[in-house]
């Protein structure tokens, strides 16, 4: 067996992860708990989640850009390793700047709005978090959560056409 194919099964599974989840946390179970929570049953738990949603994405990330490398066979200018080192950097950026300022701002928000679940709509607590201050820690998750996307998203796209030429 050819370890490059092996290589490009596992990127190609990690990858798949990482789309997937991404598009479950997001899109679907955030809210879908929100709505169904409210807001300060589904804070508190969203705030768990996010550290495993991070802490997996890092991990499949990492794993896939070893497995990069190998079918890849070193070749760390290629378009299939740049896209997925990317993808893996904003996850990071993610994982340990901007998604603890994120959520020490939301425990903050959350603290301060407590027993206040009525006020104001889901949407626009989805969108910007609980306050003024939440806002734009909340937005620059979504922003690198897209970059990291943006990574992905090409590398899966570039890692097909390899599998093709195998």
């Amino acid at each position: 067996v050819d370890m490059r194919v092996i290589a490009m099964c596992v990127d190609t599974t990690f990858n798949a992860y990482v789309v997937g989840s991404t598009v479950f946390y997001f899109f679907v179970s955030s809210p879908v708990m929100m709505k169904n929570l409210g807001r300060e049953r589904f804070v508190p738990l969203m705030m768990s989640l996010m550290r495993v949603y991070f802490t997996s994405i890092c991990v499949a990330l990492s794993a896939s850009l070893a497995a990069t490398y190998m079918h890849c066979e070193g070749e760390i200018t290629s378009t299939t390793f740049l896209t997925q080192a990317a993808g893996l950097t904003c996850a990071l950026i993610n994982k340990f700047v901007i998604g603890p300022k994120a959520l020490a701002a939301g425990k903050a928000s959350f603290e301060e709005r407590k027993g206040k679940d009525k006020d104001g709509s889901l949407e626009k607590f989805a969108v910007e978090g609980g306050a003024s201050t939440t806002k734009v820690w909340h937005q620059t998750v979504v922003v690198f959560v897209f970059a990291m996307l943006g990574g992905v998203l090409p590398h899966l796209y570039e890692l097909m056409s390899r599998v093709r030429d195998v």
